[in-house]
């Protein structure tokens, strides 16, 4: 070859070396600074830089880029509709000699279809790069190396730009960690004040004090629905003017009102205008469990966008809000309940005491004075008690006592009281402005008035109207009771006193009777003996029925005084025999009476006991046919002594066994009334057995078959000394001076002519001396010119009466000594009382028995007697 040749050839390649080194140059140069330029890039604008670097320095047809990385699929190509995997079949051969072709869709600029291709694999970055060529000499290693060194620096770049995103996103979670730590810490605040709060003003001022100070807000306020649920009541606001908390003290619910809205729709609201105002606000609602409670609302001064954490935070306060608000009305209800509780407690408790008070009491006034002064500071500031009472005289009597809790205040409150009813137009139950009042009234009637008055107005409610109703129920039942007491008392009293009368004008004509009658048997002998019998009989059946009238009016009003004694039974059984052998020996039965295998003691009074076994020995005696049997029998059982009384006589009806001792009771009878008596000799038996602490009960099998009464009385204990038996007092002083009845006179004093001339005459033809008068003053007179031993004085007598002369003869010297008997009709234990303190040595009741007066009197000439009782 020539050498001009091979040195312009030299040079050619000189050149072509020299472009292609600085092309390789420029290449690294461009590469670097788009490196440089990839920081802080997304991934997917790294894939869109890489690709188009790749085409720009390669000149290339077509580029495809899919990587897999951990924010996604990465996946761009040149051209957009290029197919982009057979592009990648064909760059899966792309390191063969010669490089494979591709097809392009359409002629390139040069009208070329065909391409060679190359391939790369990033550093570290799973996926290909597959780029493409019309040339002939491509992949050049110059491009080769550069198609390697772009996608390294891609994958770096990449992962460099997801070192950053890392770093950013840690900044970020601490900020936000930062800041939720921020918010919970106060949060956690929030909720150690809420911890404290009892009230819905204290839950306001926490939250309110809280939320301001952390968003920054101008005001705030919060509300709560009231208890219609149609309106919002203001709880607590901050930051607004006084006019303007004025008008939103109670909004409707409906109202035009973000407050209102966020209610309505339980959701929270946020924004920078509400219905063209410029207002920057967060409202939102205070709900627990679906339930709205109210609002919380808060203004700010700029406008803001409130980013999500803002609102959640406001959220949380709304939440925590709600719960402490919820807490607050249930510790709200507790508390009223509670109270309302004691409050009933203690109305209960009061109306227990009132009633314990009026129900045991038979002073009203002070009862209802007492039941004032409970009322009083407790339920009001003063009371005023109007009420009705019936006087002795059987009129009505209206009486008005006040109290107040200063005494001194006590007339101010009986003119207001008086005032408030003078107005009350009819007798009902009403509250006015600081007073309630309630009749007293029982069984329709109206018997009074309780007023309640307070200083304070509105304090009254209707529970306290109840308690006042409930106070004039029981005060009206307490008046009406007394009322009835003193009715009842009355009419007893009246009772009393016309069975004492009834006794006084029985007995007055039985004593002369009974006088007469042993006058006669004296004079006539034997003539007119039958006669004698039928009277005596009679009369003696009369005082027997006066006897047991005045014996149940006694028991019946607890007047029986029992004089106990340690008494042997079989005693009393003689005794009761004895007593009833008239009616046993009239009606010709036989009378069988054991004596008891031991003694029996027991601790009673022997009258009373010799009382009850005689009805019951006279009743067997009345029912059973003559000539029957009858059987007493005593036996000890265990720590009782039983006394039995059978008879064979008409027997009991099973259907009157249950009230056979009940007063005014007996078995049906012929119209006849052939046996007598008012049935009340067994109601007498079983009031003075039970009495002894025995018991009494009847057992019949029916009518004519008999009956049998069972007595139980309890043992007497037995004594320390060893000795057992009956009583015996020790023997009396005896008089030292014994007189024979013509010796003693006799002053006779009864305004019955009969009986006092008839029993003159029986005595002194007993060989006493004697004197009589009529009335009171004679028989002072006689007394003082006879000087008689012993005076037998009628109680009931005209002018002056038998107390009034008992004094006088006590006063007169000349009469020192002198025994003074009463002998009355009036048998009641005033009597015999009042018979002691005139001065009588002894009370007689009518008709004596001539015996028994002769053995009385000669006991008074030979014992000195103090002031004994005898019937």
């Amino acid at each position: 070859m020539a050498p001009e040749r091979i040195n312009s050839r030299l040079s050619e390649l000189s050149e072509q070396g020299a472009l292609a080194l600085r092309r390789q140059v420029n290449d690294l140069f461009a590469l670097f600074e788009q490196s440089s330029a990839w920081q802080g890039r997304e991934p997917g604008e790294l894939a869109r830089s890489t690709l188009e670097l790749l085409v720009s320095r390669l000149r290339l047809d077509v580029a495809l880029l899919k990587l897999q990385g951990p924010e996604g699929p990465l996946d761009c190509c040149f051209p957009p509709d290029l197919d982009r995997e057979a592009l990648l079949a064909a760059g899966e051969g792309a390191n063969a000699d010669p490089p494979p072709a591709f097809e392009l869709p359409r002629p390139n600029i040069l009208g070329r279809t065909t391409v060679r291709v190359a391939a790369a694999t990033p550093l570290g970055e799973p996926g290909t790069i597959v780029v493409g060529s019309w040339r002939e000499n491509f992949p050049t290693p110059h491009e080769r190396h550069l198609l390697q060194l772009i996608a390294n620096q891609a994958a770096l770049a990449l992962q460099s730009s997801r070192e950053a995103r890392a770093r950013q996103r840690l900044a970020e979670e601490r900020g936000r960690l930062q800041r939720v730590n921020s918010v919970l810490s106060m949060l956690h605040a929030v909720s150690d004040g809420l911890s404290r709060t009892h009230t819905f003003a204290q839950v306001a001022d926490v939250i309110l004090s809280w939320g301001l100070d952390a968003m920054g807000a101008r005001a705030g306020s919060m509300f709560l629905a009231d208890e219609t649920g149609g309106g919002l009541r203001l709880i607590r606001a901050v930051g607004y003017s006084e006019a303007m908390l004025r008008d939103y003290e109670h909004i409707p619910v409906e109202a035009d009102l973000p407050l209102a809205e966020a209610f309505r729709q339980k959701r929270g609201l946020f924004g920078n205008g509400y219905r063209g105002n410029p207002l920057c606000y967060a409202t939102v609602p205070l709900l627990v469990d679906d339930r709205c409670l109210g609002t919380l609302g808060f203004n700010f001064p700029e406008p803001r966008p409130f980013e999500e954490d803002e609102r959640t935070f406001i959220q949380a306060l709304a939440h925590q809000a709600a719960q402490a608000c919820d807490r607050a009305r249930l510790l709200e209800a507790e508390r009223r309940a509670r109270l309302m509780a004691e409050a009933r407690q203690q109305r209960a408790d009061l109306l227990s005491e009132a009633s314990a008070m009026l129900g045991s009491s038979l002073d009203l006034e002070a009862a209802l004075t007492w039941v004032a002064n409970l009322l009083v500071p407790r339920f009001a500031d003063w009371v005023v008690i109007q009420m009705v009472e019936r006087t002795v005289s059987g009129t009505d009597e209206t009486k008005t006592l006040a109290v107040h809790r200063e005494r001194v205040k006590a007339g101010i409150a009986r003119e207001l009281g008086l005032s408030l009813l003078s107005t009350w137009s009819e007798p009902r139950s009403c509250i006015t402005n600081n007073s309630v009042l309630a009749p007293i009234a029982a069984r329709g009637r109206v018997l009074g008035a309780i007023v309640l008055g307070a200083e304070e107005v509105g304090r009254y409610d209707p529970e306290a109207l109840e308690l006042v109703e409930e106070l004039g129920l029981r005060a009206g039942v307490a008046l009406d009771n007394a009322r009835l007491y003193q009715e009842a008392r009355e009419a007893d009293r009246r009772k009393d006193e016309f069975l004492a009368m009834l006794g006084h004008e029985l007995r007055n004509p039985l004593s002369p009777m009974v006088t007469a009658l042993q006058l006669m048997r004296m004079k006539d002998g034997s003539s007119s003996e039958r006669e004698r019998t039928i009277i005596e009989r009679q009369v003696e059946h009369l005082t027997r029925l006066v006897d047991d009238l005045l014996d149940v009016s006694r028991i019946t009003r607890g007047k029986v005084q029992l004089k106990r004694g340690r008494i042997e039974l079989s005693a009393v059984l003689l005794k009761a025999a004895e007593m009833a052998s008239p009616l046993l020996e009239q009606r010709s039965h036989f009378l069988e009476m054991p004596p008891p295998a031991g003694p029996l003691i027991v601790d009673g009074d022997p009258a009373r006991l010799a009382q009850v076994m005689a009805n019951l020995l006279n009743n067997a005696a009345k029912y059973t046919d003559p000539g029957g049997r009858i059987a007493v029998t005593v036996v000890g059982e265990g720590e009782q002594a039983v006394v039995r009384v059978r008879d064979n006589g008409a027997g009991i009806a099973p259907g009157i066994l249950s009230r056979i001792f009940d007063m005014f009771v007996q078995e049906d009878r012929s119209l006849d009334r052939s046996q007598g008596g008012l049935g009340l000799g067994l109601a007498i038996v079983r009031s003075l057995v039970e009495l002894h602490g025995g018991t009494v009960s009847v057992h019949s099998e029916g009518l004519g078959r008999g009956s049998e009464f069972v007595v139980r009385l309890p043992l007497a204990a037995p004594r320390h000394d060893g000795t057992d038996g009956e009583d015996r007092s020790p023997p009396s002083e005896v008089s030292a001076v014994q007189e024979d009845p013509g010796s003693l006179r006799l002053l006779v004093v009864d305004d019955n002519r009969d009986a006092v001339e008839l029993l003159t005459e029986f005595l002194g033809s007993k060989g006493y001396v004697t004197r009589m008068a009529l009335d009171g003053p004679s028989g002072l007179e006689a007394a003082s010119a006879f000087r008689p031993h012993i005076a037998l004085l009628d109680v009931g007598l005209p002018v002056m009466d038998g107390y009034e002369l008992a004094s006088r003869l006590r006063q007169e010297p000349s009469l020192k000594g002198i025994k003074l008997v009463a002998i009355t009709g009036y048998g009641q234990d005033s009597d015999r009382h009042r018979a002691h303190e005139a001065g009588f040595d002894l009370h007689l009741v009518k008709p004596i028995q001539p015996g028994q007066l002769l053995r009385i009197l000669r006991e008074l000439v030979q014992t000195p007697v103090e002031a004994e009782v005898r019937d």
